[in-house]
């Protein structure tokens, strides 16, 4: 696009790049409602409709025309360049519904298309001149084996199973093309299409102010005014700069700009503030109406990811759990080591007075010194990772090992069973319900994290990559319960858990809570009188220097955004 401007018929084309355009135009392809496909109020849609790239990433709000765009965009490319399509959605009865509700209704409304799909096809499948276009679910994993295929369309991808979807990655194997087309609402923070969207070159849809010529892409941040688009008592889109009114014309007539252009993949966001047939008024109707939830406004209107603090650990809360500086127990202390094991050995210590350090090793030598150091430290190790160098930690400490398998969700209400008898040694915890309990310890400030935060950066990272997801019913579609899901390492987590775990039978009188301020501090040789440390019996707890923290902080930033531009930080 050369320049902001109201009609497609301003706009530079060159018939090589633009031939799916050439062709709606020409056989004056309509939607499933039978109304011809036009870009005066979908411009934000044009050129994704045209994107090349073999990689493109859309994070957006509901009702904006995409899958309308996904449907014609996959049978031009499969009847023009011959290119064999699977298409999935969550589940096999959301693919029938789409099949019968969009694309066959698209079929049946424009003629062309007729002539291009075959009779014989079914919901499972269309054959578009001499390519197939399949449309499959993510609840088997069967449906991923046996297609072959040149592009992977998936359709709402925070609702499908997303191991699933990584199997599909097989399936493009032979193909010259290895196309991934993904687009999504979101759902929580670093998870699914958000992931996929930081990878992005992230382009947003940017506009100029019709007064002062600022160059801007349309935000919502009710507590920066300088960062909010809306004005909330007058009810209309704002400038970010002078404060005048942007009208219906000037949000359609933006373009696209990427924060990374030099990135491979082609990724949009597409909130409902860029769609000008939706009002500020109705936005601003739809975040003060009672019914609307802080998720659904964030994910469905702004199409943006969204936690509350139940679904994952986030930082704020975490941090507050930190005493300042570092602790340990004196030796006759009892002492929990939680360990998650695999192809290296994360655990984590800890008693009554909180959490106290983390680590990594690559054998058991270092937790037999922990073991050694403390004659009554116990462990609760993950057995699953394993299975025989645990167990030959188990038998080198009879009675101060526990070897602990992580279940599904559990019928009763019991999270943590010790076995007995022949089964002494053994323990089960309920996994899902175990993290749940874990971060909502560190949500109500009831474990001390003793150090700070230079020290936990690592630890709380892979927290931050352990979120809840919603569990549907592959038949209903319905929520039948949450699990959590990571996105990267998750080892000290799970550590965390075990020694949970082993908090829940080892910790003695009391719960795990800050220590009484009116009584002394718990006796430490880490510590001296004045609170000044002499040496550190566990080596350095210390990972980065004040600098280099805050340089991990500010990676994903920008430090020279262009002249004109907002902070690309309020976004998140």
């Amino acid at each position: 696009m050369e320049k902001n401007n109201n009609t497609i018929s301003t706009i530079s084309i060159d018939p090589a790049d633009f031939s799916i355009h050439t062709w709606i135009r020409k056989y004056r392809i309509k939607n499933e409602k039978g109304n011809p496909i036009e870009f005066n109020n979908h411009l934000f849609l044009f050129d994704i409709y045209r994107d090349p790239s073999p990689q493109i990433v859309c994070m957006k709000a509901a009702q904006i025309g995409f899958s309308t765009l996904a449907v014609l965009k996959n049978i031009f490319d499969a009847w023009s360049k011959r290119m064999e399509i699977i298409y999935t959605l969550s589940t096999d009865h959301d693919a029938a519904a789409f099949v019968s509700g969009k694309v066959d209704r698209i079929i049946a409304a424009n003629p062309i298309l007729k002539d291009y799909v075959a009779d014989k096809d079914s919901v499972e499948q269309k054959m578009i001149g001499k390519s197939m276009m399949y449309f499959k679910g993510t609840h088997t994993k069967k449906a991923a084996i046996t297609i072959t295929a040149d592009r992977l369309v998936h359709d709402e991808k925070d609702s499908s199973k997303l191991d699933v979807i990584a199997d599909y990655q097989a399936r493009l194997q032979h193909s010259e093309h290895k196309q991934t087309h993904m687009f999504s609402h979101p759902s929580l923070p670093e998870m699914g299409i958000h992931a996929d969207w930081l990878k992005s070159d992230q382009k947003r849809w940017f506009i100029a102010c019709p007064h002062c010529g600022f160059n801007q892409f349309l935000n919502w941040n009710t507590e920066d005014p300088r960062k909010m688009s809306v004005d909330m008592e007058r009810k209309v889109f704002v400038c970010k700069k002078c404060k005048g009114i942007i009208d219906d014309k000037t949000r359609a007539t933006g373009r696209w700009k990427a924060k990374y252009p030099e990135r491979k993949i082609s990724g949009y966001w597409i909130p409902l503030l860029i769609a000008p047939w939706v009002s500020a008024a109705e936005i601003v109707a739809k975040y003060h109406d009672p019914n609307t939830t802080a998720e659904f406004f964030s994910t469905k209107v702004l199409g943006l990811p969204y936690a509350d603090g139940t679904a994952k650990l986030l930082r704020e809360h975490f941090l507050q759990n930190l005493t300042g500086k570092p602790w340990a127990p004196t030796r006759d202390e009892r002492v929990v080591i939680g360990i998650d094991t695999g192809l290296k050995i994360d655990y984590v210590m800890g008693n009554n007075y909180g959490i106290f350090y983390h680590g990594e090793c690559k054998d058991y030598e270092e937790l037999d010194e922990r073991m050694k150091r403390w004659p009554r430290a116990i462990a609760v190790i993950d057995q699953g990772g394993d299975l025989i160098s645990s167990r030959k930690f188990y038998q080198r400490w009879p009675g101060r090992v526990y070897l602990c398998t992580l279940t599904g969700d559990r019928p009763t209400k019991e999270l943590v069973s010790w076995k007995s008898g022949n089964e002494h040694g053994a323990v089960t915890a309920d996994r899902n319900r175990m993290i749940q309990l874990v971060i909502d310890h560190f949500r109500d400030k009831r474990i001390p994290v003793h150090g700070i935060e230079n020290d936990w950066y690592e630890y709380w990272l892979d927290w931050n990559n352990l979120s809840k997801m919603k569990v549907l019913d592959p038949d209903t579609n319905q929520v039948k319960g949450y699990k959590f899901v990571r996105s990267g390492r998750d080892h000290r987590a799970l550590a965390t858990v075990f020694w949970m775990v082993g908090m829940d039978r080892f910790r003695g009188v009391g719960g795990i809570t800050y220590p009484d301020p009116a009584k002394p501090e718990p006796n430490s040789y880490m510590l001296n009188y004045d609170g000044t440390v002499s040496f550190d019996p566990l080596k350095s707890i210390y990972h980065y220097s004040d600098e280099e923290f805050k340089q991990l902080i500010d990676a994903s930033l920008d430090a020279n955004e262009e002249a004109g531009e907002s902070d690309w930080r309020n976004v998140y």
